[in-house]
């Protein structure tokens, strides 16, 4: 064997250090987001979205593992069953594994990675070879299923029951029943209606009983014997004798009526029992189902606390499986159940364990109109808008930052918290329409940002409320792009968001129209632009971006196409617009009329662009952000006042309203922003709800009346 130097040997060595040292710093700037090495590698990055095709049945779930440095050599298969594994082998094009792009360990491990995978075959394989396929799933709660008596495999609670109500009562159940149910109190009877054996019955006989024996004969007898022996002798003795037993006798009878009145009380009792002759009337027990009676049920269990029942493919059967994180994870889409225990043995972060959601029968289609109803205002000729701004939602329950007042910090759970709040004010205002102005979700906390939107746009499906959405600079900073975000938000029920044109920069640059009271024709204009996140140049230009080229000369034709549309004048028709970071107007605060609070610095772009000439060609009346969390100002903006394209607009800030988002700022509290259009009169009114009293309204003021923007404050 050739042996190497050992100058070379040392110089290897070292280079393997170096190259270890190296890959665990570039490891650690991607998990904080320093670099993202997705941009670089090309790896299968996509998720399987949450509405997967409805085309194939599911005959079997698999969780596997792998190491997590497969995701950098580009093997996107880690953790997939080979095609031989599973229900019905290698399928070829009849079928197969699929993977469900989500790391079960959310990145909490250096080493491995746990994914789910499910195996789907087409309908024409399953037509032409029958067999059953996965109709229901469960997950086991080993807490409450290993507490039911007898369950000695710890079969779920759910499946129990659901036996339960559906077996034929046989004498095998009449046996477990009396090994079960010998506290039980009742009377049981088998499936003909006879009394059960005599073994049940006497569980319900009451000890003691009436023995009726009286010993009051045998000691009249000795006494006979004592006086005739003795008659002369102990005469006074034996009138003393008959005086202590006829006082012993009487207490004994007394005992004698009490036990026997007892007795009696004890089979009337007994006799007024119910017979319960429906195993679906029993009380306190479950029957434990044989291993036979459990596949007859079709039931079987799969690994991680999961269970699958197998059944005829019918139109109910399960279509999709999709996995969310935390305790408080919610899925608002109709047809799909979150299931209320999580995967057993995962070893994910705490506070984050996955559970599985699943999609019964066929897609639904989201964009129909009994999930995209129109804009439209209401026959008094208002439309009311709730602007929410920042919510800041996490996987899990987040954290609460600078919550007010400061004693509520502890125990403090900022999701939940900030969806009390939001669903007040629903309660309060019931708007038509909600519009979310970016940072929905919180990237850095939120390693599977699907589970957070959810819980942000729940409160509005829920309600059946339309919404539009708009980016923020946090929202993609989590395992999905800022395209991948947009297409999440715009496929979701009661959401009229849109990725909008590939030709203009940015993802959610698109333009919606409120339908007048009287006609189909446009009341108003809503305008929906992506302000982008960090400068992409940030050596030279420092700081966040700024509004694109194409951006303005989107806005531009889109007004001028929907003011023709609605026969409007230029200008007159009713015009807002809605992004996340604030354009550098906002920081024109001198001498100008504004009203309500600023708290922080503007922390928008340092370079002007076109877009606020671009507001002024579009006719728009009030453009409203977010991003700046304690700030909540309405602030007039004028240009070129002495010229023919003089044109005055509202720069408003919604607040931050989520509780994991920052506050301070000398006690911030979170609010939110209302607008309310009025048609007839051609006027917005706007005002906001906070947090700690959610009932009163505050910073009241219209802003534009007859059409025109308003020159000053004008409260009401």
């Amino acid at each position: 064997m050739l042996a190497l130097p050992r100058r070379w040997l040392r110089q290897l060595s070292y280079a393997g250090v170096l190259l270890v040292f190296a890959s665990f710093l570039l490891l650690v700037a991607n998990k904080k987001r320093f670099i993202r090495l997705q941009d670089y590698i090309d790896v299968d990055y996509m998720p399987q979205y949450f509405q997967p095709p409805s085309d194939a049945y599911i005959v079997d779930l698999a969780i596997g593992s792998c190491a997590n440095y497969n995701k950098l050599l580009k093997k996107p298969h880690c953790g997939l069953p080979s095609d031989k594994e599973g229900k019905h082998g290698d399928l070829g094009s009849s079928g197969g594994w699929i993977r469900v792009n989500k790391n079960l360990l959310l990145g909490s491990s250096w080493v491995w990675a746990s994914y789910l995978s499910v195996k789907e075959i087409q309908p024409e394989y399953h037509e032409k070879h029958g067999d059953t396929v996965i109709v229901d799933v469960w997950v086991a709660n080993p807490e409450e299923d290993c507490r039911v008596k007898g369950n000695k495999k710890c079969i779920p609670k759910k499946i129990l029951e659901e036996i339960h109500k559906t077996r034929v009562f046989d004498d095998e159940d009449l046996a477990q029943l009396q090994e079960q149910t010998k506290d039980i109190k009742g009377q049981v009877e088998n499936g003909e209606g006879k009394p059960a054996p005599e073994e049940l019955e006497k569980m319900y006989e009451p000890k003691g009983g009436n023995e009726g024996t009286s010993e009051s004969d045998e000691e009249d007898e000795e006494k006979t014997k004592e006086k005739e022996e003795e008659k002369e002798k102990e005469e006074e003795k034996e009138k003393e004798e008959e005086e202590k037993e006829e006082k012993k006798e009487k207490e004994k009878e007394g005992k004698e009526k009490e036990k026997h009145s007892k007795d009696e009380e004890n089979k009337e009792e007994k006799s007024k029992r119910d017979k319960e002759s429906s195993r679906h009337d029993l009380e306190g027990y479950l029957l434990i189902p044989s291993q036979k009676k459990l596949d007859e049920s079709g039931w079987k269990k799969l690994s991680h606390g999961v269970w699958v029942k197998y059944g005829p493919a019918t139109e109910n059967a399960v279509t999709g499986i999709d996995v969310l994180f935390g305790p408080d994870a919610v899925d608002p889409r109709p047809n799909w159940d979150l299931l209320p225990h999580p995967l057993k043995d995962i070893g994910g972060p705490a506070g984050m364990e996955p559970r599985l959601t699943i999609r019964y029968g066929r897609r639904l289609n989201y964009k129909s109109k009994e999930y995209q109803p129109p804009l439209k205002f209401s026959s008094e000729g208002t439309f009311k808008i709730l602007q929410v701004a920042d919510l800041h939602f996490s996987t899990g329950v987040g954290k609460c930052r600078d919550p007010v007042p400061a004693s509520s910090a502890k125990g403090c759970e900022a999701d939940p918290r900030t969806l009390r709040f939001i669903n007040e004010v629903l309660d309060i205002e019931k708007p038509d329409f909600v519009v979310m102005t970016g940072d929905q979700v919180f990237g850095q906390a939120a390693p599977d940002p699907e589970t957070a939107l959810f819980k942000a746009v729940s409160p509005f499906v829920q309600r059946k409320i339309p919404f539009a959405i708009t980016l923020g600079n946090h929202d993609d900073e989590s395992v999905l792009s800022r395209e991948q975000m947009m297409k999440l938000a715009s496929s979701l029920p009661y959401s009229h968001a849109s990725v909008g044109p590939q030709e203009v920069d940015g993802f959610g640059n698109y333009a919606l129209a409120v339908e007048s009271s009287k006609s189909k024709k446009a009341g108003a204009a809503l305008y929906f632009l992506d302000s982008h996140s960090y400068s992409k140049q940030p050596k030279t230009n420092p700081g966040y971006d700024w509004f694109k080229d194409s951006q303005i000369t989107w806005l531009e034709l889109e007004s001028a196409g929907l003011q023709e549309e609605a026969g409007a004048p230029k200008g007159s028709l009713l015009s807002m617009a809605f992004f996340h970071i604030p354009i550098p107007e906002f920081r024109e605060t001198a001498d100008r009329p504004f009203i309500g609070q600023m708290r922080e610095g503007v922390a928008g772009p340092k370079y002007h662009v076109d877009i606020r000439a671009a507001f002024g060609i579009a006719g728009i009346h009030v453009a409203s952000v977010g991003h700046d969390h304690a700030n909540d100002y309405c602030l007039l903006n004028e240009q070129d006042r002495e010229t023919e394209y003089h044109h005055k607009m509202w720069l408003c800030y919604g607040g931050g309203a989520g509780e994991g988002g920052y506050g301070g700022y000398d006690g911030y509290i979170r609010r939110v922003r209302v607008y309310e259009l009025n048609q007839e009169a051609k006027e917005v009114r706007t005002w906001k709800r906070a947090e700690n009293n959610p009932g009163e309204m505050f910073d009241r003021q219209v802003i534009v009346k007859d059409g025109e923007t308003l020159g000053s404050v004008n409260e009401f």
